[in-house]
């Protein structure tokens, strides 16, 4: 055995930067020249079974990265090549294909019940599937077996919305990880009775909880929060919050903070002065409405489009900017959350005021009844979630919006509701087609036809002391549509404000969507109109 073991290494060092692959080979031409013709076709099996692993990860590897990114096509055929169970089983998930996904994770869970990627996927198959208790324990598992001990950022929102939808069946957030820790150790104890398993709850704990800012200068910045009138109400943790995630910016007046056209990449808190915003167009100037103190502005940044106005300072102005990832992703945003979709809702109908000067005149009087609730339908959840796959919205998204919505069905031509309608409810069509118009002197105006994944009568939500609807919508054809009321979501919202922050993002970011329309929508309409 020695002699082969030099037969193997005699002809001299072998480079580390050569992958294992062509190191076994380079030993079975070792052995082929000694004569050792059975070890050396042993040594050539074992660089094919190399190979084929070493692309089989660099294929897992790349499909990972691109899943990252929504791009669950052209990952397909990687996830295929690289053979890894959790990234089929992932694959399948974003496919509706419960069943196979539950399949491959419970063989992943034999193989390995110490994967963290497979404790989160289960969890996210358990709150597809409703199995909210399950769900929040998977979850934890996974966050448990991390080596920071945290949750990513989609399974706290998922965490957070199993809470929110079933919290009578949820345990305490301490109760909940100690059993997750215990799991985890009783079924490490099956193969190594005597091990210590590693004690991640107090990490997770605080990933969970909400924690105060310590340092002197986010204490003197929460002060001065707590100070502005407009922000009466939002909690210390709030302020403490934004004190420490926010950037201070003291401009003088006059002072163009950015210009249509610019990259977004923050959203501010106006804090003192106020800013004017203002759309060159080839004909002129047209005026975009208005920040003034405890105004967000920006709004821009939280769905990614370039600025659609120049944004003047007016008077001595103080700024706090803050990244997308404060509002969407900070622990204690939801309150923070609750004052952005307040805001945005206040923009959205500057805008739309703005857009209502090019149709001056009283419009015709009517006397048809007001819109129906429509008959309830039945879809699963995964039904529910595909139907918004085409509104632009992530996985999580559009997931977390169907475990909060109800279906209705509306026959073709059937009033959803009127304008001038009290607002009780936002709706998504998962199928079918919806017309969104109003009735102008001259008839009716249709202002967009709506198909899958599209979400309207959000100003129900977002502004529920608004005058009434501001338009009509009707069944363009036979259409199921996702109802989220009123009612359902401020009642969750008080139940679990911190459950609810994931869905009150959701609709921030589609507040802040119809901004950047109306905005778009109203420069068109000044360059038709004309001079003057």
């Amino acid at each position: 055995m020695v002699g082969h073991a030099r037969v193997l290494f005699d002809k001299g060092p072998i480079a580390l930067s050569v992958s294992a692959a062509d190191r076994a080979r380079e030993a079975a031409r070792n052995c082929e020249e000694a004569g050792l013709l059975g070890e050396a076709d042993i040594l050539y099996r074992l660089a094919a079974s190399l190979e084929l692993e070493d692309r089989a990860s660099a294929s897992a590897s790349l499909a990972r990265v691109l899943m990252a990114s929504s791009r669950f096509d052209d990952a397909r055929p990687l996830v295929v090549d690289g053979d890894d169970p959790v990234l089929l089983a992932t694959l399948a998930l974003e496919s509706h294909e419960f069943d196979e996904a539950r399949r491959m994770l419970d063989d992943a869970r034999r193989r390995d019940p110490f994967d963290p990627r497979s404790a989160s996927a289960r969890g996210r198959l358990a709150f597809l599937e409703r199995r909210f208790a399950e769900a929040v324990g998977d979850l934890l598992e996974a966050a448990l077996l991390r080596p920071e001990g945290v949750p990513d950022a989609t399974d706290i929102r998922f965490l957070r919305a199993a809470r929110a939808l079933a919290g009578s069946e949820i345990p305490s957030w301490n109760e909940a990880a100690l059993a997750a820790r215990d799991r985890l150790e009783a079924t490490a104890h099956r193969s190594r009775p005597h091990l210590v398993f590693p004690d991640r709850v107090s990490q997770l704990l605080r990933s969970l909880i909400s924690r105060g800012a310590e340092a002197t200068g986010v204490l003197d910045g929460a002060r001065r929060l707590s100070e502005i009138q407009e922000l009466a109400g939002m909690g210390d943790y709030a302020f403490l919050a934004a004190a420490a995630g926010g950037l201070p910016r003291r401009l003088a007046a006059g002072t163009v903070l950015y210009r249509a056209g610019d990259a977004a990449a923050e959203t501010y808190l106006v804090l003192a002065g106020g800013l004017q915003f203002t759309r060159e167009t080839p004909v002129g100037p047209q005026p975009m409405g208005a920040a003034s103190v405890a105004d967000f502005a920006g709004e821009e940044t939280l769905v990614g489009a370039p600025r659609t106005a120049e944004a003047l300072t007016v008077g001595a102005t103080t700024l706090l900017g803050f990244s997308p990832e404060f509002l969407f992703e900070n622990s204690d945003r939801a309150a923070w959350l609750r004052h952005l979709r307040a805001c945005l809702a206040r923009r959205l109908s500057g805008l739309n005021d703005l857009y209502r000067e090019f149709f001056p005149g009283q419009r015709p009087s009517r006397t048809l009844a007001a819109g129906t609730k429509g008959a309830a339908a039945a879809l699963s959840l995964e039904e529910k979630s595909r139907g918004l796959t085409s509104g632009g919205f992530s996985e999580s998204d559009r997931f977390l919006f169907a475990a909060f919505a109800e279906e209705r069905s509306f026959p073709a031509e059937a009033v959803i509701f009127r304008e001038g309608d009290e607002g009780d409810a936002l709706y998504a069509v998962t199928r079918g087609r919806v017309r969104i118009s109003r009735l102008l002197a001259g008839g009716e105006e249709a202002l967009a036809i709506l198909g899958p994944g599209e979400i309207f009568g959000e100003m129900a939500i977002l502004n529920p002391s608004a005058s009434g609807r501001s338009a009509d919508a009707r069944a363009h054809e036979d259409a199921i549509l996702l109802e989220l009321s009123r009612a359902r979501f401020e009642g969750l919202e008080r139940a679990d404000p911190d459950g609810c922050a994931d869905l009150s993002a959701l609709l921030c970011k589609l507040a802040a969507r119809r901004c950047v329309e109306t905005a778009e929508r109203l420069a068109r309409w000044r360059i038709m109109a004309g001079p003057g």
